[in-house]
């Protein structure tokens, strides 16, 4: 699916998608890590887990032909998925929506005016055991891409990738060593020196296979 299309269009047609009915866990799980074909996490959270929300941040190239999708790479200093892609948000505060949380979150962490983003919807919550953390994605658009200051606390660096490269690369597994056990990791190598997987692949799987 080449993107070399009016990126309005491509627009509608996403927020089009995200008003239907949403693949949810089918295409979350083809993302998740298993051992001997078993997944190794639970979907279903306890009572007592947090709430988050991140931002899947659509951005258009300076020509309006392609879309490239905002990634961070977490400080290694953070207590929950350090030295991970992700995508930007955190933590629900008090009397926030989960929409509201996902914005500040953003704002604090790169450092971008999220009053211009459009936002097109939102994908199927997901549970992540590591962090006991329900998160809340939700799929934005910035009209240009955008000119970060990231929080040197929280985010070592900030970069996108087009939404294309996805589309036309199928991710690969790698087997890891997970306290003992070869653990099979669906992943794409789209960073110099980490590989996006887990939770943050999961979300983004599910948002591919509404636009195919």
């Amino acid at each position: 699916m080449k993107m070399l299309v009016n990126v309005n269009n491509i627009i509608d047609f996403i927020r089009e998608k995200l008003q239907t009915e949403l693949p949810g866990r089918d295409a979350q799980i083809r993302m998740a890590p298993s051992i001997n074909g078993k997944l190794i996490r639970g979907f279903d959270p306890p009572k007592n887990a947090r709430q988050s929300s991140v931002l899947l941040l659509l951005c258009s190239d300076s020509k309006n032909s392609e879309l490239n999708i905002l990634f961070t790479l977490r400080s290694n200093n953070l207590n929950n998925h350090s030295g991970q892609i992700s995508f930007p948000g955190g933590r629900k505060e008090k009397n926030e929506s989960h929409l509201e949380t996902a914005l500040r979150e953003t704002r604090e962490e790169i450092g971008i005016d999220t009053n211009e983003v459009l936002i097109l919807g939102k994908l199927t919550t997901l549970y992540v055991p590591p962090s006991n953390a329900i998160i809340h994605p939700f799929v934005a658009f910035l009209p240009y891409q955008p000119e970060t200051k990231p929080n040197k606390s929280e985010v070592v660096e900030v970069f996108s990738v087009p939404l294309r490269y996805f589309l036309e690369n199928q991710f690969e597994k790698q087997v890891w060593n997970y306290d003992g056990y070869l653990m099979d990791v669906p992943l794409w190598n789209i960073h110099q020196s980490t590989p996006l997987w887990g939770a943050t692949a999961m979300i983004l799987m599910e948002f591919l296979t509404i636009i195919r």
